[in-house]
């Protein structure tokens, strides 16, 4: 039942999403040629060097089609956190909700496959943003010179070299996935719980939802300066900086990030588990969609 919540939520999600996506990579393409790439490499304006009515026309082009790129990216950015927002509370805190209550599953799953689709859908307006960035670049730079680049022994030598002295480099990699992965989820869970929150008032829920993550952030916030204060007065957590500072460089280095991304991933799991069992909790037993 979970995989059937998670399709339908890609559907309707994509529906919105999948044409912006089409419309960012056309419009990249369109300025690769004929926007930013032909204003930084000149090649139309050398080609219509002797028209001065297309030349006229293409720089009118140029110009559109830069405004229409950064336009779209950010009509993407600000709709896919617009839809993540809205499928959660209309799809659980308002008249859908009766619905969705109805089904046959545990409000942990719905709650569950309204995360992972919408840290999905997140992560593919990222690589979509990505994409339309590579072929700008492209187009700017010349795919030749591009890929030469990326092919350059050089470069990959170097690579080498860097990732000889960090033997550990693949855990390294891992646990920044992991990380980010988590941090994702905290950030969309952080939404959901402040929403639950705001949906406890009698009125003016939108308003109290924005409240309740504001003061959330502000008491995260708090704790973490308060958990750096902490530490830094613990003498043996100052003997641990010592130790580390008397280490070789790459070793060093190396635990710092070791503990670092360890740390982050622990502290970021446990906010989600509480947003998680919060929102949960809040739907489970004080759900009112009146």
């Amino acid at each position: 039942m979970f995989g059937k919540l998670c399709k339908y939520e890609f559907k309707s999600i994509g529906r919105t999403l999948v044409p912006i996506y089409l419309a960012v990579i056309a419009i990249s393409i369109l300025n690769a040629f004929m926007g930013m790439g032909s204003l930084a490499n000149g090649y139309y304006n050398g080609l219509m060097s002797g028209l001065s009515f297309g030349r006229g026309f293409l720089s009118l082009i140029q110009t559109l089609s830069v405004i229409a790129y950064f336009g779209v990216l950010v009509a993407m950015s600000v709709l896919t956190l617009i839809i993540v927002i809205q499928r959660f509370y209309k799809g659980l805190l308002c008249d859908e909700g009766y619905l969705m209550f109805t089904l046959p599953v545990k409000p942990w799953q719905l709650i569950a496959a309204k995360g992972v689709v919408a840290f999905v859908m997140s992560l593919a307006s990222s690589l979509v943003a990505f994409a339309s960035i590579f072929i700008l670049v492209l187009g700017t730079a010349g795919s030749a010179r591009v890929f030469t680049a990326i092919a350059d022994p050089q470069l990959w030598n170097a690579i080498n070299r860097a990732m000889s002295h960090v033997s550990s480099w693949p855990l390294l990699v891992f646990e920044l996935v992991i990380l980010l992965i988590v941090s994702g989820l905290v950030q969309l869970y952080h939404m959901y719980f402040s929403m639950a929150l705001g949906h406890l008032a009698g009125r003016n829920r939108v308003m109290m939802s924005i409240i309740a993550f504001i003061a959330i952030s502000m008491l995260f916030s708090f704790i973490n300066g308060l958990a750096m204060i902490i530490l830094g007065n613990v003498p043996s957590f100052q003997s641990f900086i010592r130790m580390i500072d008397t280490m070789p460089d790459t070793q060093g280095i190396s635990l710092v990030m070791h503990l670092t991304f360890i740390g982050s991933v622990i502290y970021n799991a446990i906010q989600l588990a509480i947003f998680f069992f919060g929102t949960e909790r809040i739907l489970s037993k004080r759900l009112n969609l009146e």
